[in-house]
């Protein structure tokens, strides 16, 4: 049996959980979350009260939400703080390996933000994304034809998600791939703190002949709620920064993705 401080641990791991989750979708709903935990409808409703209290979320009668859209938009500014000068460096290195006449996705995410944030020189370019704020940034390039899948609008990724984004990719055919995560470890493989972009994710990397993920080092050796399924020989390429440990590069070497690494 559990002591009362691991059960006070466990307890907060969870809600932690829950925050990431309703950071990445915007909302969720009770059912989801005793779907996700496996734990009684009660328990949920007083993890999301706590939320509440804290000031992290607003409960509406079966789920939640982030408190407004302006918390939704400062949150999302402030991920952007983070890892700023790595994700720089990534997005540089992933847009060396475009090349004019190419037809490539974009996933959504800071880092492959930082990606489209090197393109404006690449003329005769194909950008399939479900990133809406990748499609307003490069759509007014010249040269550059964007492809923006339909589906669910997330406010906090500025991204389309669910199934009319993943069928999007049924008859697509891509040279490139630049995939974001939320972690990745030899271990686990990639995971999101939400299961609703894993099929768009999974569609994206049976459309593409070359895969980049595209992920700073806070993010390798780490676990978050559900996992991509995916075979290691899909993912050809991981971009990171320096922060890698030895021991994470020759895992990952060792499955057959190569590391590159930003500077």
């Amino acid at each position: 049996m559990k002591s009362k401080s691991e059960q006070l641990a466990d307890m907060q791991h969870r809600r932690d959980k829950i925050l990431e989750m309703i950071r990445e979708d915007g909302t969720v709903t009770v059912k989801m979350l005793t779907d996700a935990f496996d734990l009684t409808e009660a328990t949920i409703r007083t993890d999301l009260r706590v939320l509440q209290k804290q000031g992290h979320v607003q409960r509406f009668h079966g789920g939640a939400t982030l408190m407004d859209g302006k918390q939704n938009t400062h949150a999302m500014l402030l991920e952007r703080q983070t890892q700023l000068r790595e994700k720089d460096a990534i997005g540089r290195l992933a847009a060396s390996f475009i090349e004019p006449g190419d037809t490539l996705i974009l996933d959504s995410g800071t880092t492959t933000t930082a990606i489209a944030n090197h393109l404006g020189h690449i003329k005769r370019l194909s950008v399939i994304t479900t990133a809406v704020n990748i499609a307003l940034q490069l759509g007014g390039e010249p040269g550059v034809n964007i492809l923006l899948t339909g589906g669910t609008f997330k406010f906090p990724t500025l991204s389309t998600s669910g199934e009319k984004a993943a069928s999007f990719f049924e008859n697509v055919l891509a040279e490139k791939l630049f995939l974001a995560t939320a972690c990745i470890s030899p271990r686990a493989g990639l995971s999101f703190p939400s299961e609703t972009d894993i099929k768009v994710k999974s569609a994206m990397i049976q459309s593409a002949n070359v895969v980049y993920v595209v992920a700073d080092s806070s993010k390798i050796d780490k676990v978050s709620m559900f996992a991509l399924p995916c075979e290691w020989s899909k993912i050809h390429y991981l971009i990171t920064d320096s922060g890698i440990s030895a021991e994470a590069w020759a895992a990952f070497e060792a499955l057959g993705v190569r590391v590159l690494i930003a500077e």
